[in-house]
C-alpha cells in the first residue's frame, strides 16, 4: 500500500514539475550550447542556439504555444505571436537527449500501438509524461501521413484543448486553393478564440516576407551546394527541418539562414582566390556523392558523421531541404499559404515526388542514392520500391537502409556499415 502511494506521489510530483526543469535545461542550453568539435560553420552552432531559445519559448509563454504536426505553417502562427509546437520535432529533439525510450514504454503503456511511428509514439509518450508544455490549441495536417490526425486527436483528448486538422487537398488547382484558404481562414479565427489576439494583417503581411527571405536565402546555399567544395555536410544539414517548417516566418530562421549563407559563400570564394577551382584545374578530393532520401537517426550516433568522415562520402543533398514552393505574396497571405502546401512533393501522387527526386539526382550529380526507411513509416516504405525501380531506369542506384528516427533500441550499427559497405563497394565498381 505504502510502495503504491509513494509511485503515485513520486508520479504527480514528476508531471508538475517537469516542465520547469525542461525549461531551465533548455535556458541553459540556450546560453551554453554544446560546441561539436567537428563544426566548422558557427551558423550551426547559431541554430543550436536559437532553437532552444524558440523551447524555452514554448515552456515559458503561457497561454501562447500551439501543438502542430511538421507541415502546419507557422508563419501564420508567428503572425500573431504564438509560439508552434511540432510535436515530431519535439519527439527527435527529445531522442537526442536520450529520452525515448521511456516515453516509448509510456505510450505502449497507454495503449498507443508499437507497430505505429516512433516519432509519433514518442511525442505521444512525452505528452502523457507531462514533459510537453500545455497547449491552447492543437493544429494538424493531413500531408504527409495519417498519424498526424490520430495524434491530434489523442492529444486533444488529454490536454482538453480543442483540434483542428486542415484537409490538404492533392492537386493543386484554384478549387483546391481556396479551399484550404478558406480552412486557413477558420484556423485563424480559432487561433484567435483560444488566444485572446486578432490577427493583424500587417503582421501577416511581415511574416510572409520574412519567409520569403529563408526561401530566397535557402535557395542560394542549395545552387551554391552543386559545388564540389560546398563546405556543408549532410549530417548537419538534415537538421534542417527545424529552421525551415518550423522557424519559418521568424526572425530566428532569417538570421540562421543568412549567416549560413554568408559563411558558405565566405568559404567558396577563398577556394576560389586560392586557386583551388575547378577552373584552374585543380580537382576536389575525389567522393561518392550520395543524394539522401527521407530523415536520419535522431538518437546519439556517429553513423552518419563517421560515413562522411571515414568512407569517402559525401552527402551533396537531402530531398528534405529542396525548396518546392513559390515565392508567397504577402498582400494574399492565405492562398500563398495553401499554394505552398499543396505544393509539397511529399504531399499528392507519388510520381511528383519521383519527378523532384529525379531532377536533385541530376542536378547534383550522384553517384547513388540512400533512402532511410525508418520503421513503421508505411507511407515512405511502401513507396521506396516504385522509387527504387524508376530511379534504376535513369541509372541511379538507390539503397534502402532500414532503421529508426527515433528508438535506439531498433539501432544495429552493424548490420548499417555492412549494407552501406556493400553499397559503396557496388558504386565504385561501376566507376
Amino acid at each position: 500500500m505504502f510502495n503504491k502511494y509513494k509511485e503515485q506521489l513520486k508520479e504527480r510530483l514528476t508531471r508538475r514539475f517537469a516542465p520547469l526543469f525542461l525549461r531551465e535545461c533548455i535556458r541553459f542550453i540556450s546560453i551554453f550550447p554544446r560546441k561539436d568539435r567537428d563544426e566548422e560553420l558557427g551558423a550551426l552552432g547559431y541554430l543550436k542556439r536559437a532553437g532552444a531559445g524558440h523551447l524555452f519559448d514554448t515552456y515559458n509563454k503561457k497561454s501562447s504555444t500551439v501543438w502542430t504536426t511538421l507541415f502546419v505553417p507557422s508563419e501564420l502562427l508567428f503572425a500573431m505571436g504564438l509560439v508552434p509546437l511540432s510535436v515530431e520535432i519535439a519527439a527527435a529533439l527529445f531522442a537526442g537527449l536520450g529520452w525515448s525510450t521511456p516515453a516509448l514504454m509510456e505510450a505502449e503503456s497507454n495503449d498507443i500501438p508499437t507497430d505505429a511511428c516512433t516519432f509519433h509514439r514518442a511525442a505521444l509518450g512525452h505528452m502523457l509524461k507531462g514533459y510537453l508544455p500545455k497547449p491552447i490549441l492543437n493544429v494538424a495536417t493531413s500531408t504527409l501521413c495519417d498519424s498526424n490526425t490520430k495524434t491530434i486527436k489523442i492529444c486533444e483528448s488529454v490536454t482538453g484543448k480543442e483540434s483542428i486538422v486542415l484537409d490538404v487537398p492533392f492537386e493543386k488547382s484554384d478549387v483546391a486553393v481556396k479551399y484550404l484558404a478558406r480552412q486557413l481562414e477558420e484556423l485563424t479565427k480559432r487561433l484567435e478564440n483560444a488566444s485572446g489576439r486578432r490577427m493583424d494583417m500587417r503582421s501577416f503581411a511581415e511574416a510572409i516576407e520574412r519567409s520569403n527571405r529563408v526561401r530566397e536565402l535557402l535557395t542560394a546555399i542549395n545552387q551554391m551546394r552543386v559545388n564540389p567544395f560546398s563546405p556543408l555536410e549532410g549530417s548537419s544539414a538534415l537538421g534542417f527541418m527545424f529552421p525551415t517548417y518550423l522557424l519559418i516566418g521568424s526572425m530566428r530562421a532569417v538570421e540562421f539562414y543568412s549567416r549560413l549563407c554568408s559563411e558558405i559563400k565566405e568559404k567558396l570564394d577563398a577556394v576560389e582566390r586560392n586557386g583551388h577551382d575547378l577552373t584552374n584545374g585543380k580537382q576536389p578530393e575525389k567522393k561518392t556523392r550520395i543524394l539522401w532520401l527521407e530523415l536520419k537517426p535522431y538518437f546519439k550516433n556517429d553513423f552518419i558523421r563517421r560515413l562522411e568522415k571515414e568512407q569517402n562520402v559525401k552527402i551533396v543533398f537531402e530531398e528534405t531541404n529542396h525548396v518546392y514552393w513559390d515565392k508567397m505574396d504577402p498582400e494574399n497571405p492565405y492562398e500563398s499559404l495553401a499554394k505552398k502546401l499543396i505544393s509539397n512533393q511529399y504531399n499528392g501522387p507519388l510520381e511528383r515526388r519521383i519527378e523532384v527526386i529525379k531532377m536533385l539526382a541530376k542536378r547534383y550529380k550522384v553517384d547513388g542514392i540512400v533512402a532511410f526507411s525508418s520503421w513503421g513509416c508505411r507511407r515512405n516504405n511502401a513507396a521506396v520500391p516504385t522509387i527504387k525501380r524508376e530511379l534504376n531506369r535513369e541509372g541511379f542506384p538507390l539503397l534502402s537502409l532500414d532503421g529508426d528516427c527515433i528508438d535506439d533500441n531498433n539501432y544495429m550499427p552493424g548490420q548499417f556499415s555492412t549494407r552501406i559497405e556493400g553499397f559503396l563497394e557496388m558504386l565504385c565498381n561501376r566507376g
